[in-house]
């Protein structure tokens, strides 16, 4: 059986800029709990900007040449319905690496992908969606990954209607030596704001799953406020919009506070860090947008040197 622990982590080098591209709004899942299907697919469509492998090449190349090789971070709806997604993925790699998270639902898709794509330059964040997905067509497509060397972690979120059976799904996995990792539900369910309405009991049932007490997979299950800490968000990570437009992080992203446009050729992200301005960082961009000392404090206990946060 894989290595548990090599399973949840990335072996992508690490980078200095990491930028989440939202590549497209377009998905065939409806989960009641992604932020999408709640404001609504057809609202967000009018972003889409269906380009071609080289226009693509073209737009990243010049990120390439200001900061290098950086980590793109590939999500918001389904990649792998994107026209000719293993083509544009196969440009990109060549200055970029690649991170896509994706319901690994389109079987032929996944193998033309594991067969065209250099696994040292790409990983998969397999998530499983019980209430939307088929288990054995999902586990087949992570294993297909798997054999071709890339790494294809498996990611399945506490959402209320969804906790009975993780359990079980994480031994299923287990059985066929893939490890499960957990995500904490950010949002609205039966008029109950999560991951703030867990119960003592739910937590701990959480933890047990996960297995063990404080790490990696506990961070937000007691949120931790962070408004005016100086965050690297803007300067080190960001969040480009399907419509190309550049924000700090996901939760910034207002038509207003929009940052520039990855289509503007002079386009440039920030020198310094600034204050964060939310309450809580929801999507763990502090991953990438925190220094290293701050972020494995975080990771390790919750919390982050008190010296770092400013009005």
């Amino acid at each position: 059986m894989p290595d548990q622990e090599l399973n949840m982590t990335s072996l992508l080098p690490k980078r200095r800029v990491v930028i989440a591209w939202d590549m497209h709004y377009s998905c065939n899942f409806r989960c009641p709990y992604c932020w999408y299907t709640t404001t609504g697919w057809t609202e967000l469509a009018w972003k889409n900007n269906y380009k071609t492998p080289e226009q693509w090449a073209d737009v990243w190349r010049r990120m390439h040449e200001k900061y290098g090789r950086c980590q793109l971070r590939i999500t918001a709806g389904e990649p792998f319905t994107y026209p000719r997604f293993s083509e544009i993925i196969f440009r990109l790699t060549q200055w970029h690496d690649t991170q896509i998270t994706s319901n690994c639902s389109e079987t032929e898709a996944v193998a033309e992908f594991a067969e065209k794509i250099d696994p040292k330059a790409a990983e998969i964040d397999c998530t499983f969606h019980p209430l939307q997905g088929d288990f054995d067509v999902f586990l087949k497509n992570v294993l297909k990954l798997r054999e071709h060397k890339f790494t294809a972690n498996v990611c399945y979120l506490a959402y209320p209607p969804q906790m009975p059976q993780m359990g079980e799904f994480k031994k299923r996995f287990m059985d066929a030596g893939v490890y499960m990792n957990m995500a904490i539900f950010w949002g609205r369910y039966k008029d109950k704001d999560y991951p703030f309405a867990y119960t003592d009991e739910e937590k701990r049932w959480i933890k047990e799953v996960i297995g063990y007490e404080t790490g990696p997979e506990t961070v937000n299950l007691d949120p931790l406020a962070i408004k005016g800490k100086v965050c690297g968000a803007g300067q080190r990570y960001a969040v480009v919009q399907a419509d190309g437009k550049v924000y700090r992080c996901g939760q910034l992203c207002h038509e207003e506070l929009s940052i520039g446009s990855l289509f503007d050729e002079d386009f440039k992200l920030f020198e310094k860090g600034q204050a964060c301005t939310v309450d809580y960082c929801k999507s763990k961009e502090f991953q990438a947008a925190w220094e290293d000392e701050e972020k494995e404090a975080l990771l390790k206990r919750n919390e982050y040197p008190a010296a770092q946060a400013k009005a």
